[in-house]
């Protein structure tokens, strides 16, 4: 039993070491070329920086890049936030009657069938609607993304609030003479916090990431662009320019990075309550 459990644990030693090589080299030479200048990163791709340079980040903030960065800011933080305050309302009101009301359980049917419809199907009729509607900008992709993270979300949350908020807590608040709008933000709403974490860094690296959405609908006026959409575009740009284009990589991570550590302690127990029915 201990020489299966000492092999146990040499293989997943392995496996962590060979996971965790293969995501930090990329990372490390992401990072070691965004202070390099070009030709040093043409000669040698994985070297430490020598000289170290800081030219690439100087260039990126004189091509803009601020604006581009307060671009992806505002819609992921507003596309987080009404994703927190809107689909955990709904999934409370649909986790406590759809067992007593079929409306509740097939409207939540209906909500997270969206989970397996593939983006390719829908991306050019959203295009054009979006177009038609005069919405094509970055208010109506703050208004796409909520609308795609319903499914998911909705599925997570339901299932952790039937897992984990008991039906009592409503049963205690109406008897203390609490109505159902106080009964969801004073108790409901704070006691689903690992999950608005969880949530919320699922949806924030989606929304920070998100390329193809951006370039649908925001690529006819570069003021509008986001990070991920300068960085294709300034890329191409500068095809044989790579400092410039690794520093611009790093800016982006370091970003998401930062709220991810901030959140994640939270995600792990928030998703394996949520996921299980």
């Amino acid at each position: 039993m201990k020489k299966e459990e000492a092999l146990n644990n040499f293989w997943k030693y392995v496996l962590l070491a060979v996971g965790g090589f293969l995501i930090l080299i990329p990372l490390l030479v992401t990072v070691f070329s965004s202070f390099k200048i070009t030709k040093d990163i043409m000669n040698n791709f994985f070297s430490f920086p020598n000289p170290f340079t800081l030219d690439n980040y100087r260039r990126l903030l004189a091509d803009g890049i601020g604006g581009y960065f307060w671009n992806s800011a505002l819609i992921t933080v507003l596309s987080v936030v009404l994703v927190t305050l809107l689909i955990p309302a709904a999934a409370y009101s649909i986790a406590r009657n759809m067992t007593r009301q079929k409306a509740y359980a097939i409207m939540y049917s209906l909500l997270i069938l969206g989970i397996f419809v593939p983006f390719q199907v829908i991306m050019i009729p959203i295009t054009v609607m979006m177009n038609r509607l005069g919405i094509a900008n970055m208010w109506g992709l703050i208004l796409l993304y909520l609308t795609y993270a319903i499914p998911q979300t909705l599925f997570l949350y339901v299932g952790y609030i039937k897992m984990s908020v008991p039906d009592s807590l409503d049963e205690a608040a109406e008897i203390d003479g609490a109505d159902k709008f106080t009964t969801y933000f004073k108790i409901i709403f704070p006691m689903l916090k690992p999950m608005h974490a969880t949530t919320l860094i699922i949806n924030a690296l989606w929304f920070w990431n998100d390329f193809m959405l951006p370039l649908l609908i925001l690529n006819k006026d570069s003021k509008m662009w986001t990070l991920p959409l300068f960085q294709y575009n300034y890329t191409g740009q500068y095809f044989n320019d790579y400092g410039p284009s690794f520093a611009s990589y790093v800016v982006g991570i370091i970003t998401i990075t930062i709220v991810y550590l901030i959140f994640q302690k939270n995600i792990i127990s928030g998703m394996s309550n949520g996921a299980v029915k």
